[in-house]
C-alpha cells in the first residue's frame, strides 16, 4: 500500500480548527472592548487607555494556544508516522512473509518524530508574538479610524466601528510574512506547515520501513492534474539511499534467481522531493519497485471529483468567513446577519457532503454547526485552545 501527503493531510485540520477558534476570540476582545461605552464622550481616550487591557486578554489566549497546538501537532505527527509505517508494512506483506515479519518487529523512530514535531512547533509558534502585535496595532488603529470619521461627517461611530471590525475579520489576522514578501494569514499558516509536517512524518516513515526491509528501489506513481514539478518524476524509478543522477543499474530479477537486468533509476528520492516531488497537496505515492514485475499504474482523471473538492474548499472559506465576522460584531443587528451566513453556508455544506457522499475534499467532514455558547469537544481528551464564547456587551 503505497502512500501520499495526501492521505494524512486531513490530521492538520485539528490544527486549523485550534487556530481559526483563537482568532474568533481574539476578534471578539477587540470587539467586545470597543463596543464598551461607545457612545460615551472620551470614548477615544478610554480606548487608547484600555491598550494594555487589550494585550493581557490576547495573551492568554495566545498562550493557552500555544500549550493546545503543541499537544496537536505532536499527536498528529505521530499518528501520521503510524500510517507511514503500516503502509509500508502492508505493502511488504504482498511481497514477502520474512520482510513482513522483520519489520513488524521494528519500533518506529520515536525520536525522528519527536524533531520533526518539535520542528513544526517552533515554526509556527515563531509567529505568535506577531500575533499580539497584529491585534494591538489593529486595535489602535480602528480607535483612530472611528474617532475620524464623525468629525467628517461619513457616518455613526457605532457604524464606523462595525464597518472597521468587518474589514479587519474578512482580512483576518495576518501575522507571519515569508521570504516571498506574502502575508499570511494565521490559520492558513498553521494549517500550511502542519500539513506539510504531516504528509513528511508519513512518507519518511514508509520510505524507512522499506528500507530496513531491504528495498531501495521505488517507482514513482502516475497521478491525474499533476503539476510541473511532480511530471518529471511519473513513472520513474528511484533509490531510497543511492547516490542522486539518472543512471542504470544492474539488479536482480524478482523472480528468476541469479538473473540480473538493467533498471533505469532516474535518481534518488531525495533528489526528487528536492525538486519538488510530494509537495503539500501533492498526490504522487511512492512503491516498492520490483524488477521485473513492477508496471507504471495508468492515472485516472476525476474532474468531477476535482470541481467538486474545490467547491467544497470554497464553502468552507465562506463558512469561516462568517465565523470570523460574527465574532468581530459590535451592533446585533450584524450579529444577527453574521450568524444567518453562517447557517446558510453550514446548510450549503450538507446539501453538497450529501450530493457527494464518497467524499470531496476531504475525508474528514468538516466542523459545520454553530459554536454559540458552548465549548467545542476537544478531541482525544486535550484542551482546546478556546473556551466558551461570551455574550458581547453592546453598547446601548
Amino acid at each position: 500500500m503505497s502512500i501520499h501527503p495526501g492521505m494524512v493531510e486531513d490530521l492538520a485540520v485539528g490544527t486549523r480548527d485550534l487556530y481559526a477558534e483563537a482568532e474568533e476570540r481574539l476578534l471578539g476582545i477587540i470587539a467586545r472592548q470597543l463596543a464598551v461605552g461607545l457612545d460615551a464622550p472620551g470614548w477615544a481616550e478610554r480606548k487608547l487607555a484600555a491598550v494594555q487591557q487589550v494585550r493581557r486578554a490576547s495573551q492568554a489566549v495566545v498562550d493557552e494556544l500555544g500549550k493546545a497546538m503543541t499537544l496537536e501537532v505532536f499527536d498528529m505527527v505521530a499518528e501520521a508516522h503510524k500510517e507511514g509505517h503500516r503502509a509500508a508494512v502492508a505493502e511488504l506483506g504482498a511481497l514477502s512473509d520474512g520482510a513482513r515479519a522483520l519489520v513488524d518487529e521494528v519500533t518506529p523512530n520515536a525520536q525522528a518524530v519527536d524533531r520533526l514535531a518539535q520542528e513544526t512547533v517552533d515554526v509556527v509558534t515563531s509567529t505568535h508574538r506577531s500575533i499580539l502585535r497584529a491585534v494591538v496595532d489593529r486595535f489602535r488603529a480602528i480607535v483612530a479610524e472611528v474617532t475620524a470619521t464623525p468629525l467628517l461627517g461619513t457616518g455613526t461611530r457605532r457604524q464606523a466601528t462595525q464597518d472597521a471590525m468587518r474589514r479587519f475579520a474578512d482580512e483576518g489576522i495576518r501575522a507571519f510574512v515569508d521570504r516571498a514578501g506574502h502575508r499570511w494569514q494565521l490559520t492558513s499558516y498553521a494549517e500550511m506547515a502542519v500539513r506539510t509536517s504531516v504528509g513528511r512524518a508519513a512518507t519518511e516513515a514508509h520510505m524507512r520501513t522499506l528500507s530496513t526491509a531491504g528495498i531501495d528501489l521505488v517507482i514513482v506513481s502516475n497521478a491525474p492534474r499533476e503539476c510541473p514539478l511532480c511530471r518529471p518524476w511519473e513513472g520513474r524509478v528511484l533509490t531510497i539511499g543511492g547516490p542522486d543522477g539518472e543512471r542504470e543499474a544492474e539488479v536482480e530479477h524478482a523472480i528468476d534467481d541469479g538473473r540480473v537486468i538493467p533498471v533505469r533509476v532516474a535518481g534518488s528520492l531525495d533528489e526528487a522531493r528536492r525538486a519538488g516531488l510530494q509537495h503539500p497537496n501533492c498526490r504522487h505515492s511512492v512503491s516498492a519497485y520490483t524488477p521485473a514485475l513492477t508496471t507504471v499504474e495508468q492515472a485516472r482523471s476525476d474532474p468531477a471529483g476535482y470541481q467538486a473538492g474545490q467547491r467544497q474548499r470554497e464553502i468552507e472559506r465562506h463558512i469561516r468567513k462568517y465565523k470570523r465576522r460574527e465574532a468581530a460584531v459590535v451592533t446585533p443587528e450584524a450579529q444577527r446577519a453574521a450568524r444567518l451566513k453562517v447557517r446558510q453556508w453550514q446548510g450549503a455544506m450538507r446539501d453538497h457532503l450529501a450530493a457527494h457522499p464518497g467524499g470531496t475534499a476531504s475525508s474528514r467532514a468538516p466542523r459545520t454547526s454553530p459554536r454559540s455558547g458552548q465549548r467545542p469537544r476537544p478531541s482525544r481528551s486535550r484542551p482546546h485552545a478556546c473556551g466558551p464564547a461570551t455574550s458581547r456587551p453592546y453598547a446601548r
